[in-house]
């Protein structure tokens, strides 16, 4: 994986964050949203530990 796909994926998780907090703290917050954000939020960090530990394990090699 590139090191700037691994960046956006870190800004978007760090944007989602700001949302979430965002929402939360509105009067007329929507659980539902708000419940999706962090999933989205929960998906992308799993998805840079994956990545991250694929590049720092190493390579196995071919048979």
């Amino acid at each position: 994986m590139s090191k700037s796909f691994l960046r956006r994926l870190r800004k978007k998780h760090d944007v989602i964050d700001r949302k979430i907090a965002q929402k939360q703290k509105s009067p007329g917050q929507d659980p539902e949203k708000i419940s999706e954000l962090k999933k989205l939020k929960l998906s992308i960090k799993d998805q840079i530990a994956r990545i991250e530990a694929a590049s720092n394990s190493p390579a196995v090699p071919a048979s």
